[in-house]
């Protein structure tokens, strides 16, 4: 429990104290300036709160090279298995490229939490209103095409067990119409310090996050593009190394 009100404080003032101080002069800058400099104070935040987690983060690489030749302005997707709600701080400390997200419309009533997400140009997705929903990816192709990679979580919630579930046909049509490049992303390990399932936090647990290698989506066959969810989710699935304890 106190690992768990340590990151919650840390969360609260960390945002309390970029929207007290920083905001202003972010909202300033013009829009693609403010976008990359919300999305540099989200990762300092983020990497605030692993650090309060004690989180042992590793990042792997499956072709380090093919990820550092990335061309943001391709349109990058990031693809990722949704373990817990410490993953979105776990991806955005991992990975050294301005990431924002795709995430549930429910969040977009959270405290401080939303101002910063529309700041960093997130998605906030309405999954029971499909006309809603449509309108969403959209803009999130816009955005990804502007050059702001963005990251979605196709299982749609957490997961329940720690297992990898269904990555939903729909879920990837930001990757299909953006046409740029897919990167999968393997998180293993977040399920252990804390999950849908129980409340309390556990510290100094090891989470590994998994670069694979980047799925260029100008060399996708249309007919391919079916599976692309089948394709992806067991990428992201041989990937996973962390037995259940």
């Amino acid at each position: 429990m106190l690992t768990l009100i340590k990151v919650s404080f840390t969360a609260l003032f960390s945002f309390i104290y970029i929207t007290l101080f920083k905001s202003r002069g972010v909202k300033k800058l013009s829009d693609e300036k403010a976008a990359l400099e919300a999305r540099r104070l989200l990762k300092n935040l983020s990497e605030k709160i692993v650090k309060a987690a004690e989180i042992d983060l590793e990042v792997r690489y499956l072709d380090e090279k093919a990820y550092r030749k990335l061309k943001l302005e391709d349109g990058v997707v990031i693809v990722a298995n949704h373990e817990s709600n410490l993953d979105i701080p776990v991806i955005v400390s991992a990975l050294d490229i301005p990431v924002g997200f795709v995430a549930k419309k429910e969040m977009e009533n959270w405290p401080f939490y939303s101002m910063w997400m529309k700041l960093s140009k997130c998605i906030f997705l309405d999954r029971s209103n499909p006309r809603e929903g449509i309108k969403s990816i959209r803009k999130a192709v816009d955005i990804v095409k502007q050059g702001y990679p963005t990251v979605i979580f196709p299982e749609g919630e957490r997961s329940i067990d720690g297992n990898v579930g269904i990555f939903k046909k729909g879920s990837f049509k930001l990757a299909t119409e953006t046409k740029g490049v897919i990167l999968p992303l393997t998180i293993d390990g977040t399920f252990f310090v804390q999950n849908r399932n129980n409340i309390k936090m556990n510290s100094n647990k090891k989470v590994i996050v998994t670069v694979g290698k980047p799925i260029d989506m100008k060399k996708i066959d249309v007919k391919d593009d079916r599976k692309l969810n089948e394709y992806v989710r067991e990428m992201i699935l041989a990937e996973k190394v962390m037995e259940k304890n």
